[in-house]
């Protein structure tokens, strides 16, 4: 396949480039092969980056999700520093789904999330309404959710998700 692919870019000139390009498995560790790739090798790595996530190579598909939470979190608490006290709630809850949330859902539509993934998910996104609203961490922020017309984030996964497939 890779000879296929040096051929086609030989005909359309297009240049691939071996230091770019990364090779993992899922299923199995990864085998002790030399695949090349325009006459030069390609490296063999534990984690893949794809649309700004590592995708995790092993026994099964996994993702690291570390980068999306850096991101949400450093855009959250950007917002927050900034507007300190002296904008109302619902503003700054506008200006997180609008910046930080994109960050954290950036490319869900092809995660294959766990359980533990979307808990984890659920928890920052609760955690965001607690800072935002000034709340208990005890409290639950389902009504909270619900009065700001703003879904878990599991539900807008599923909804991305869904989307996504729809317009296959």
């Amino acid at each position: 396949m890779f000879n296929i692919c040096t051929k086609y870019g030989v005909i359309w000139d297009i240049s691939f480039n071996p230091a770019k390009s990364h090779l993992a498995t899922v299923g199995d560790s990864n085998p002790e092969a030399n695949l090349q790739l325009s006459n030069k090798s390609l490296d063999w790595s534990c984690k893949v980056k794809y649309l700004g996530l590592y995708l995790m190579s092993g026994a099964n598909f996994r993702i690291d999700l570390s980068v999306a939470k850096q991101k949400y979190y450093g855009c959250f608490n950007n917002i927050n520093s900034v507007t300190r006290q002296q904008i109302n709630e619902l503003m700054v809850l506008k200006l997180v789904k609008t910046y930080c949330l994109q960050r954290l859902l950036y490319g869900c539509e092809i995660w294959p999330l766990e359980t533990t993934h979307i808990h984890e998910l659920d928890v920052i996104w609760n955690d965001g309404f607690r800072r935002i609203f000034d709340c208990c961490w005890r409290d639950s922020v389902k009504p909270l959710q619900f009065f700001c017309k703003s879904l878990p984030v599991s539900y807008l996964t599923d909804e991305r998700q869904l989307i996504f497939f729809n317009k296959l």
